[in-house]
């Protein structure tokens, strides 16, 4: 018979990654009883935390049922031993990642508070200082572009593209190779599944469920997708409803400030000085404003400030959803869920994301000089936000989109959700 595996260390791995209440559980269930989101037939989180405290590494590292979980905090604010589940299934996620991101280093060193000084301020530091001196080493002097404020006057938009292409082309690269691994563990390689079942005169029925291309997988994925983009599992939560409205205003907010990057490209009419088949000809983006000021309305600096109203309003939702976000873990005492330094770090990054974001907007708009500086800051967590994307709460849309998909193939999807209009 085979046995199963111990990891004696995984437990002190899940607590110093935020589920410092781990060892309170006292395995009631009464977790999984009052968590919206857990199936009848294959509920959660009891057993996970059963799981973390034995130091069943191998079960939980392949389980999707962390993943179904969407921190909702019902259980932590219904367990009468303060264990908080809900941040115990955050750890484990983190520890997820840190598992099948590539290189597992770069994900380890991120996840421990120790990490900080290297990988968020001496590494952004040193990359980023070397790409502004190879792109304007005037900058050290303290030479300031003059004449109109545009922040291609401090660095080219080219130079900001190749920099912009390769770290985004090496995020998504790790990204989706953690993704890719993660579905073979889950799925023990991505072939076919098969149950079986004892019928009368000892006959046995054999059932299959398709891997990876199988229809079965497009028709879970069209469905996934709608939930996602629907936000459908935050609305069944009771005592994190802040987490809704957060999370929903970070997603689009993101979403739109790549419509409106796509519009700044539109805007210059080339990439990397390979000249696009359409060009807006307005660059930088004009003003939505601006349109109350001219004689003639020309359809391309209609389409123009269009794509600038997006960014100023996807702006505006990334501040506002992480703001909200912060309060939250501030001052939410229902969850009873502070939150973790990988918690924190994420969050904290896109809130500044934001903020730099918005004040090179506003400091342009004043024609004022502090547009480089605060630009400067701004891609300094730009830089951040991309390159450690793979390793940080950024990644839970891949790994959560494919065990939702794996659920949805096996049957196992959670309870039927609400949709966004039923939200209030």
């Amino acid at each position: 018979m085979g046995g199963v595996n111990v990891d004696p260390n995984f437990a002190r791995e899940i607590i110093a990654l935020g589920g410092k209440d781990l060892r309170k559980c006292m395995q009631c269930a009464n977790c999984s009883v009052v968590c919206p989101l857990s199936p009848e037939d294959d509920p959660f989180p009891r057993k996970e935390m059963i799981w973390a405290g034995w130091g069943l590494k191998e079960r939980l590292l392949k389980d999707p049922n962390v993943w179904l979980c969407y921190n909702c905090a019902d259980c932590s604010a219904y367990c009468p031993r303060d264990a908080k589940p809900g941040q115990v299934m955050n750890a484990i996620r983190a520890r997820v990642i840190s598992e099948f991101a590539w290189p597992k280093f770069v994900g380890k060193v991120l996840n421990r508070s120790w990490g900080f000084p290297i990988f968020v301020i001496i590494v952004p530091a040193i990359v980023l200082l070397s790409l502004i001196y190879w792109a304007n080493p005037g900058i050290f002097a303290g030479q300031l572009p003059s004449g109109t404020i545009e922040t291609s006057k401090l660095i080219s938009t080219t130079n900001v593209e190749i920099a912009g292409f390769i770290l985004g082309g090496f995020a998504l690269l790790i990204g989706l190779i953690g993704m890719w691994r993660y579905w073979l563990a889950i799925t023990d390689g991505g072939g076919m599944e098969f149950t079986v079942k004892p019928l009368e005169n000892a006959e046995l029925e054999i059932k299959g469920k398709p891997g990876f291309m199988g229809l079965y997988f497009f028709e879970a994925f069209f469905f996934v997708l709608r939930d996602i983009l629907y936000h459908n599992w935050f609305k069944i939560c009771e005592a994190n409803k802040p987490r809704f409205p957060a999370h929903l205003l970070i997603f689009y907010g993101f979403i739109g400030a790549a419509i409106a990057t796509l519009g700044a490209i539109l805007g210059l009419g080339h990439i990397l000085e390979f000249r696009l088949p359409i060009s807006l000809g307005y660059y930088p983006l004009p003003w939505p404003w601006e349109l109350l000021y001219a004689k003639e309305i020309d359809p391309m600096f209609l389409i123009a400030s269009g794509f600038k109203l997006i960014g100023i309003l996807a702006g505006l939702a990334i501040i506002l959803g992480s703001g909200v976000a912060i309060w939250n873990r501030l001052f939410n005492k229902k969850t009873k869920e502070f939150g973790s330094y990988y918690d924190w770090f994420f969050l904290l990054v896109v809130f500044f994301v934001g903020v730099t974001g918005y004040g090179v907007i506003i400091a342009r708009a004043l024609e004022s000089t502090a547009t480089y500086w605060i630009y400067l800051v701004h891609l300094y967590f730009v830089f951040m936000l991309l390159v450690y994307a793979p390793y940080s709460k950024f990644a839970h849309m891949l790994y959560r989109t494919v065990a939702m998909i794996y659920a949805w193939t096996r049957d196992r999807y959670p309870k039927t959700p609400k949709y966004f209009w039923e939200a209030w």
